[in-house]
């Protein structure tokens, strides 16, 4: 991608319009096109025939977002049907694009943006997706101060999609490594997904249990000593996937 870029998405924002937000998305896209393209080996093909997909190099789709971000966050309101419409119909490369303005908007107006983030994450159609709101949509507010914002995330793991689960305990399984002394609670937060069904859930939950030795050890030494051997079966792979991956 052009070195310019910063110049190019500026000059495409200046005519920006929130009530005909697709103009900007065009052409946005068309800049994103001319990115590096990736191999699409790693992502399935459900999720291509789901989505545009075309496999541009994530590095290029984040230069571009950082760049909207920069506006985004100073006229939160104006910049929320780009965001939108660049995440329900742009496919994976307008959804990745999307994120990181929606995450400094998240920081300047997190009453209004989170509930928006748990409807746009119900339409989630693959792991990376959820995992990319989850780290830069979702996060940072919660990664900023987790004192007064983790219980927000509680009706994330309650909630009856997946992908809404999936999103939250992988925001709470990263909050230990920046903040050691949440790991206890991260743990009890992730307590209560312990024994879903869902494996696309269970593989975060796992996830979660293994971040948050890297914030307190003990913490996950009780919590292991609690549960194993599991009372309830469905628990079994996390546990064994957790204490397999941390053996090293």
């Amino acid at each position: 991608m052009s070195d310019d870029v910063t110049t190019q998405v500026k000059t495409l924002l200046a005519t920006y319009d929130p009530t005909a937000p697709q103009a900007t998305a065009d052409a946005l896209r068309d800049l994103w096109l001319q990115g590096e393209v990736k191999s699409l080996g790693a992502i399935k093909e459900d999720q291509q025939a789901q989505q545009e997909t075309t496999g541009i190099a994530i590095a290029d789709l984040r230069a571009i977002g950082k760049v909207i971000a920069s506006e985004a966050r100073k006229h939160v309101d104006e910049f929320i049907p780009l965001a939108r419409i660049l995440w329900e119909d742009y496919g994976r490369e307008g959804r990745v694009v999307a994120l990181f303005p929606l995450g400094k908007m998240e920081l300047i107006a997190p009453d209004r943006i989170m509930p928006l983030l748990m409807t746009l994450c119900r339409s989630c159609v693959s792991w990376e997706d959820a995992d990319r709101l989850a780290m830069d949509a979702l996060e940072p507010i919660v990664r900023k101060d987790p004192a007064q914002w983790l219980d927000a995330l509680r009706p994330w793991l309650e909630d009856d999609n997946k992908w809404v689960r999936r999103a939250g305990i992988t925001v709470i399984a990263r909050v230990p490594m920046k903040h050691a002394a949440f790991t206890a609670r991260c743990l009890d937060l992730a307590e209560s997904l312990l024994w879903d069904e869902e494996i696309d859930v269970k593989k975060a939950v796992s996830f979660a249990i293994r971040l948050a030795a890297r914030g307190d050890i003990a913490p996950v030494h009780n919590f292991l000593a609690r549960h194993v051997p599991p009372e309830n079966p469905a628990g079994t792979w996390v546990l064994c996937d957790a204490i397999r991956s941390m053996t090293q």
